[in-house]
Parts: C-alpha cells; sequence; structure tokens
C-alpha cells in the first residue's frame, strides 16, 4: 500500500513512531553464504565472478572434473602404465532476476508532515528488506537442494529420514557435538558453518547456559562452530528445530547487472542514467536506472496531491542478476556432499 501523504497547516516535528512498520529480519543463509563466497579456498574463484559480473546475455559455462571410482591400486609392478583419463564437463551457471523501483514526486513534500528524504529512505528500505528476505529464501533453498544423501556413519542414538538426520528431544544438546564427528565421517574436516531456525538458537541459548564453572561444559559442543540465524527455515511435522550443517567454501553467491549499467549509460534522449551501486548490507554490486518525467500526479496521493495535475517526479529503478550456487557434485545420490541437514524432534 503506498504511503498517503496529508496537508497539515500547523509544524510539527518529526517522529519515529512508526519505526518498527518497516524492519528488517535475521538473514543468516544470506550471511553465510556471502561469507562463503569471499573465502579464498570457496568455489567462486575472482576469476569466475569478474567475468560473470559482465557476462549479461550470456550464457556463463564453468568446467569440471568428474569423480573417478574406476581406478585401483595393484601389487606387483609392471613395465606397461595405463592411461586414466578424467571425464570433464561444462557447468552452467544459472541466474534469477530480481528487479524493483519506486517514484518520488519532490513538490508533493510542501507543507507535509512526512519530508522527502524520510519517504524516499521508507520507500528504499522495505523493497531492500523484501530483496534481502527473498535472498536468504533463496539460500535455505539452495542447502536444502544440495543436502547430503550419503550418511557414512549416523551415530547409534540418531536417525535418518529423507536426508534428514534426526535427533530425539533427549539428545538435542548432544547433537551439537557430534556434527563434527558424523560430516568427519563423510571425509569432511574443515570449518563447520550451522544455519539455523529459532529452535536452533534455543538449543544454543541452553548450552550457553552450561558455563565453565558448572558441572558440565557443554559449551565445547558448538564453540568450533560459526552459527548463522534466520527466520526462513522451517521444521518439519514432529521437529521443533532445524538447521545444515555446512563444510566452509561450499557455496556462493554472484551478482551481474545489465548492459547500460554496466556502461553506466547517460541517455542524451530524455536525461536516464544506469550507474552501479553497492547494495547496503549485502555489500555486492546492483544495477540502478534514474530518469525524470512530467505529467499529471493529482491521483497518487489523495487530497494532498489534488492540484498537481501539472508536476514534476523523480523514478529510481533498480536490476541485479544472481547466481547461487552450491559445489559440483558429480553424482549426489551416491557421494556424500559437505551439506548436511539436522533436526530435533520435539519428543
Amino acid at each position: 500500500m503506498s504511503i498517503v501523504l496529508t496537508r497539515t497547516q500547523n509544524i510539527r516535528p518529526s517522529s519515529n513512531l512508526d519505526k518498527y512498520e518497516i524492519r528488517g529480519s535475521r538473514f543468516g543463509a544470506l550471511d553465510f553464504v556471502l561469507r562463503d563466497a569471499a573465502n579464498a579456498g570457496g568455489i567462486a574463484t575472482e576469476d569466475l565472478k569478474n567475468k560473470y559480473f559482465s557476462s549479461i546475455g550470456s550464457t556463463v559455462e564453468t568446467p569440471v572434473i568428474d569423480y573417478d571410482g574406476g581406478i585401483s591400486i595393484g601389487s606387483s609392478r609392471s613395465t606397461t602404465i595405463s592411461d586414466s583419463e578424467n571425464t570433464s564437463a561444462m557447468q552452467t551457471i544459472s541466474s534469477t532476476v530480481y528487479s524493483w523501483g519506486f517514484t518520488m514526486v519532490p513538490q508533493l513534500y510542501n507543507n507535509n508532515e512526512i519530508g522527502y528524504q524520510k519517504d524516499f529512505e521508507k520507500k528504499f528500505w522495505k523493497y531492500a528488506w523484501l530483496f534481502l528476505t527473498t535472498l536468504d529464501s533463496a539460500c535455505v533453498t539452495l542447502l536444502d537442494t544440495y543436502k547430503n544423501q550419503v550418511h557414512t556413519n549416523v551415530l547409534p542414538i540418531y536417525t535418518e529420514a529423507s536426508d534428514v538426520v534426526i535427533a530425539a528431544l533427549a539428545n538435542e544438546l548432544r547433537l551439537l557435538g557430534d556434527v563434527g564427528p558424523m560430516m568427519e565421517a563423510n571425509d569432511y574436516f574443515g570449518q563447520l558453518h550451522l544455519v539455523g531456525n529459532t529452535g536452533f538458537q534455543s538449543i544454543i541459548s541452553r548450552l550457553q547456559q552450561q558455563g565453565t564453572f558448572n558441572n558440565e561444559n557443554k559449551q565445547l559442543q558448538y564453540l568450533d562452530k560459526i552459527l548463522h540465524y534466520t527466520n526462513r527455515i522451517s521444521n518439519a511435522g514432529g521437529h521443533g528445530s532445524t538447521f545444515f550443517a555446512v563444510n566452509e567454501g561450499s557455496t556462493a553467491i554472484m551478482t551481474r547487472v545489465d548492459r547500460e549499467a554496466l556502461n553506466r549509460t547517460k541517455s542524451k534522449a530524455n536525461g536516464r542514467e544506469w550507474d552501479v551501486m553497492t547494495f547496503p548490507i549485502l555489500d555486492l554490486p546492483v544495477g540502478t536506472q534514474y530518469y525524470e518525467s512530467d505529467g499529471d500526479f493529482n491521483a497518487i496521493a489523495g487530497a494532498a496531491s489534488a492540484d498537481m495535475t501539472a508536476a514534476h517526479k523523480e523514478h529510481f529503478g533498480f536490476s541485479v542478476d544472481v547466481a547461487l550456487f552450491a559445489n559440483y557434485n558429480s553424482d549426489i545420490a551416491t557421494r556424500a556432499n559437505p551439506i548436511a541437514k539436522y533436526a530435533v524432534a520435539t519428543s
């Protein structure tokens, strides 16, 4: 719903009463992928990021080599050395387009309680939070899509169903300490990041109560892991908390902008301008577009704009292609992946 500006005959100071109307959230999945993409040993090299950024209109592919399960170690020497060729392929980097925008009529703020700057900021951030929420949901989907399907050693106190390792409620505090051994059983020994929901946060809060001077110091079960919280992970039926454990350097995010933004075009015909900005919080480049128009805008704000039949308007647009991807796995059904999903039952 658009903001309705009302005329006033009185001078009233600005307030912050509406501070919770447009607010952010917890974007733990997005936060993790952003950090993971910046990892020096991650799956997105600087060369790939740079090529993708300026690749609009093209299909981006990167070479990969499959796991070779047909090799063996011999038990005798020979003068014949056999071939052992690798199987390679080109992996396509898929993209999703996100775009949004809003307008401002500068003279609408004359003698109005809401000023230009406040209205601009509210319009900007209501879209920004929605954009970040949308990306966070996409990151959760990414983790769920590429979750591990091969569990070499689910410890005896846990069960596995639909590629999710499940702990009974009585074992919820122990689960955090056992994630590492279960990941290591699949030969993943790197830094672990845990991305979880509110139920997962509740477990961490209870572990924090087990301090150094308590009978049991259970803080050790999570201090070697990096934690991320998101409100976009839902619990399946019968589960009270859910989280993903990810071996560092297994996911990535890249952005690219349209050709005019990349060129920072300034149109002489109508003054339209394209540019590239670093998006707040996201800290990634996003394309922008700006132009002005004149027309009858008397209907945009009810009585507050009834006289504005010939007025000036500013147009602010934003757009970006986003590539979200995880590590390549030549056969995820038979080869363990570095993204695992865990849940705690409600009983």
